[in-house]
């Protein structure tokens, strides 16, 4: 049994639930000691379904136990390699009973009577009762048999074998150092010339080739095998280095462009609010002109009346 569950209680603002997630990742050695969560994180999540909706007080945002272990739990997976998109699929159908089997130290596979009995204590929030209970055998009585652990286990294997099937392919590529954006497949023809010697040519190309193609092939092979200055592994390494430092250079350009255009339509969008205040001050300043002008009116003519008296 871990100890987290010795936060079952608990409840606070956006800005606790940060530090609390914060003070346990310290604790469990989860991720970078660096990262510091905030209540933008805490909102980004919500918003992405990965913690549940917090329940309000008034105009005040209340969190608890299972935003903390969603948050614990989600930190863990991505340090495991899974991306956001997948981590809010498997919350979204998942009891906090397999949530909190995915936290380091907090397995409840030797325990599970024990963690029945604390979650059914006093101060047992009913939300959690109700996560609890769902897809799981968790309300029972404690001379009840043990629940199926069986199911939170091919939940796990089921979700990281589905993970690695449908996850992002391109970023399964950046991890193993790649420089492609997606996997190529290509289908060759091998030309065996020796035990040592494979010659490998893409099969389309190989049925279509021609003398003079062949010959330059031969060529190349021969210049490549003899020229002293071919590119090193390490030249490699750097050549690719620099063409992915090009790739975030693109990037970089394409963010930077779009953050231009979204301040030049912030800028027209101001400009046209300034253009329609100064309208709408020009035609309360028409106004009052006017006002004046009927007032001045009416003076001269009680001025006139007077003078006759």
């Amino acid at each position: 049994m871990g100890i987290l569950i010795k936060e079952e209680s608990w409840t606070g603002s956006a800005e606790a639930l940060a530090k609390l997630v914060r003070f346990w990742l310290r604790k469990k050695n989860i991720g970078d000691t660096g990262f510091e969560p905030n209540e933008r994180l805490v909102r980004d999540y919500v918003a992405k379904n990965i913690l549940s909706r917090p329940e309000r007080s008034g105009k005040e945002a209340i969190y608890g136990f299972k935003q903390l272990v969603q948050f614990i739990a989600c930190r863990a997976m991505i340090e495991d390699g899974w991306p956001l998109s997948k981590i809010s699929e498997d919350f979204q159908i998942s009891s906090i009973y397999e949530i909190i089997n995915l936290i380091p130290g907090e397995s409840i596979e030797n325990d599970s009577l024990s963690l029945i009995s604390e979650f059914k204590s006093e101060s047992r929030r009913p939300e959690l009762d109700l996560d609890l209970n769902e897809k799981s055998s968790l309300n029972m009585s404690i001379s009840s048999p043990k629940p199926n652990l069986s199911r939170n286990t091919s939940f796990m294997k089921r979700n990281r074998e589905d993970y690695e099937t449908k996850s992002d392919v391109s970023e399964i590529l950046k991890r193993i150092g790649s420089d492609f954006g997606n996997v190529i497949k290509e289908d060759f023809t091998a030309y065996q010339l020796a035990s040592w010697l494979i010659l490998l040519m893409d099969k389309d190309k190989a049925k279509g080739i021609t003398r003079r193609q062949a010959e330059d092939i031969g060529r190349g092979i021969t210049a490549a095998l003899l020229n002293k200055n071919s590119l090193t592994k390490n030249d490699r390494e750097i050549y690719t280095q620099q063409m992915r430092e090009l790739s975030s250079l693109e990037d970089e350009i394409i963010k930077t462009n779009h953050e231009k255009n979204q301040i030049q339509e912030d800028q027209i969008k101001m400009v046209s609010e300034l253009n329609e205040t100064k309208d709408e001050y020009l035609k309360q300043l028409e106004e009052l002109k006017s006002e004046v002008e009927s007032m001045q009116d009416i003076k001269d003519k009680i001025k006139q009346e007077l003078e006759k008296k």
